[in-house]
């Protein structure tokens, strides 16, 4: 009995051998996702704690992101890499995403994770940002699937010397004005860390209403619904009013319209904006979650 015990312990040892080397292979090739434990109702999350640097691996973070695109025509120069959180004060030590703006010269970048969540399912999301950067124009650093950024584009940003602005972007089935761009009047400081969360919810198969909130570096609220106006805010007038707020227009009962499969990527980077300046000066992200069950938090 005890022989026979012996031999069955030994092939499933090695069949377990087996089973682990077949899974160490895959993730090797990209086809299986690095064995990680995460809190119930996490379905992503990436701090960039495997590698610092300008490799893929430190800026896939270990495959956590599927994809990685640098647009630079077969130029040199690279505009993500991931920096040591002391190095920029990241919040909790965590390692950064640096991303670098050149502007319209040809360069553009981006990391992008696919089938995230199910098409038309709630989620939220939560990530850490400092900018440092000037340029004026508006570039889309953080979307939904690259391509398809007009369906919800999280933070497009506008920088100048003295600061920054950024608004919310929801057109997926055509641009309307004054309604497809949402921001706060407020200007934020350079250099800066704040935490950003969004909560997406469909009210139909296509349809959504995506809630903001923002805080400080102490874990303030600053922002809300109620503080993202509609584009020409007390100046253009849509369906009888000039002062719409995300917190007005989903009172009255009205949503955004979007393609669903749009939504179940996740991508941030640097699009490499019309018009924007060659500045050479960077901004930076972490603590990158998306959940189903709740907002993330700090």
């Amino acid at each position: 009995m005890k022989a026979s015990l012996g031999r069955r312990s030994l092939l499933l040892l090695g069949a377990g051998a087996v089973v682990g080397l077949a899974a160490a292979l895959l993730r090797l090739s990209g086809c299986l996702a690095p064995a990680e434990r995460w809190d119930q109702g996490v379905v992503f999350q990436s701090d960039w704690n495997t590698a610092t640097g300008t490799s893929r691996n430190a800026v896939r973070d270990g495959g956590r992101w599927k994809n990685y695109w640098e647009f630079n025509g077969g130029r040199p120069g690279q505009l993500l890499s991931v920096v040591p959180g002391a190095s920029v004060n990241a919040p909790g030590g965590r390692n950064a995403l640096k991303v670098v703006q050149r502007g319209t010269s040809g360069y553009a970048a981006n990391v992008q994770q696919d089938n995230v969540v199910p098409p038309s399912t709630d989620f939220y999301v939560r990530f850490y940002m400092r900018n440092d950067d000037t340029s004026a124009a508006g570039d889309h650093v953080v979307t939904v699937d690259t391509w398809k950024y007009a369906n919800l584009t999280f933070m497009r940003k506008s920088s100048s010397s003295t600061g920054w602005q950024f608004v919310i972007s929801m057109y997926g089935c055509g641009y309307t004005y004054p309604i497809g761009h949402w921001g706060p009047d407020l200007t934020l400081s350079r250099g800066v860390w704040y935490r950003f969360e969004y909560g997406v919810n469909f009210v139909d198969g296509t349809h959504i209403q995506v809630h903001a909130r923002v805080y400080d570096a102490s874990g303030v609220q600053i922002l809300g619904d109620a503080d993202f106006g509609q584009t020409n805010y007390g100046g253009e007038k849509w369906n009888g009013r000039s002062d719409w707020t995300l917190a007005s227009y989903y009172a009255a009962g009205y949503n955004f319209c979007v393609n669903p499969e749009a939504l179940t990527h996740f991508g941030m980077g640097n699009n490499g904006q019309t018009e924007s300046m060659d500045t050479g000066l960077a901004w930076y992200f972490t603590g990158v979650q998306i959940r189903t069950d709740w907002w993330p938090g700090p």
